[in-house]
């Protein structure tokens, strides 16, 4: 009686690992950007949201909140806004700055140091350089960001 072999052949396997390894070279660049895309889309959309909440602020009392961002969260919550983001979404800290009826909101990026205090639009990220890019938001528009397609 004869056996027969079943299953792979060592070949077999090893040209299947192969296979998965180059999409996996391929794909993770691409995975990286899209989280880092991601994070940058959080952050701006965190920052809109608190300078709408001062927006509503300055609305109702003539004036932003002066100060700092400590000094927004006990004035802001509960009644302009439900959680008032502190920190973007790489984890650093926002800086805010209000005097008298301008205020501006920055993040400093994926490595979290404000730089620029120049108001340019910029062309959207591709590499992953791209997102230590600084975000500024000031009375009500973004002054420093990603132009937006």
């Amino acid at each position: 009686m004869r056996r027969k072999n079943k299953g792979f052949s060592l070949i077999e396997l090893m040209i299947v690992v192969a296979i998965i390894a180059i999409l996996a070279m391929i794909m993770t660049p691409n995975l990286l950007t899209a989280i880092q895309k991601a994070k940058l889309k959080s952050t701006m959309e965190d920052m809109r949201n608190v300078g709408m909440s001062v927006d509503s602020y300055m609305t109702d009392w003539g004036h932003v909140v002066i100060g700092n961002l400590a000094a927004l969260d006990p004035v802001l919550r509960p009644f302009y806004t439900k959680r008032l983001a502190t920190r973007d979404a790489w984890g650093n800290a926002y800086t805010y700055t209000g005097v008298a009826d301008e205020y501006s909101i920055s993040s400093g990026g994926k490595d979290g140091q404000v730089t620029a205090t120049d108001g340019t639009i910029y062309d959207p990220p591709t590499a992953l350089t791209d997102f230590n890019r600084d975000l500024i938001y000031s009375n009500g528009s973004f002054t420093r960001a990603p132009r937006q397609n």
